[in-house]
């Protein structure tokens, strides 16, 4: 009876130092990750915070910080204003003037032209409307009657691949008679972002000019 009471109590201290041991084993390997995961948990300790999140820079609850300055356009009148940089080679100029009662226009009804047709412009101190607004960019397409797509009398596969023809017009191009579609009015107030953006013109005259007609086909003729 003694003799299976002590080869037990030896069976059971044996279980125990081998169980410590094993835990000791795992407990030694599982440690790198505990470390690794300490270490994630240090790096990802920075919040971020909804006022980070856009472009905004404020909380999502309220709109009360969200709204710019309020917009104000230029109050000259027609022939006063002065002009200013374009925004980037080709951009259509802004309107320096007050454009009060000119809008909306319409095929019927278009104030600038009378300002801003060539043959009056000097007179009324304005700038003269460009060649480009007397000239059809539009190259004449047709289908033949084998169901090939024509353009300018060529036949054509893919037709992105024609390249741009410039037509000359005795008269402003009926595709060009909302001025408001691409000239906005000046306008002054502060941006709730910043614009940071620095156009880099192809030479000084390109700030207050435009050379499409020159430069309609660059880069892929």
């Amino acid at each position: 009876m003694k003799m299976r009471l002590m080869l037990g109590t030896l069976t059971a201290a044996l279980l125990i130092t081998g169980c410590s041991q094993a835990d000791a084993t795992v407990e030694k390997a599982v440690e790198p990750v505990k470390q690794v995961a300490a270490s994630a948990v240090a790096v990802a300790a920075p919040t971020i915070t909804e006022e980070s999140l856009g472009l905004r820079k404020t909380d999502l609850y309220s709109e009360n910080t969200t709204t710019g300055d309020e917009t104000k356009y230029a109050t000259t009148a027609a022939g006063s204003g002065v002009t200013i940089e374009r925004a980037f080679d080709n951009a259509p100029p802004m309107i320096p003037h007050d454009v009060e009662g000119m809008l909306p226009i319409t095929t019927n009804n278009n104030s600038c032209v009378g300002c801003h047709a060539p043959e009056v412009a000097p007179s009324m101190n304005a700038t003269p409307m460009p060649k480009s607004h007397f000239t059809d960019f539009r190259p004449a397409t047709a289908i033949a009657a084998d169901g090939k797509i024509t353009k300018e009398g060529k036949g054509v596969d893919n037709t992105s691949d024609f390249l741009t023809v410039a037509t000359s017009l005795d008269h402003m191009n009926k595709a060009r008679f909302n001025c408001s579609q691409c000239h906005a009015p000046q306008s002054t107030g502060d941006l709730i972002v910043e614009n940071t953006f620095r156009p880099d013109f192809q030479s000084e005259k390109m700030k207050k000019g435009s050379s499409m007609l020159e430069t309609l086909n660059a880069g892929v003729e």
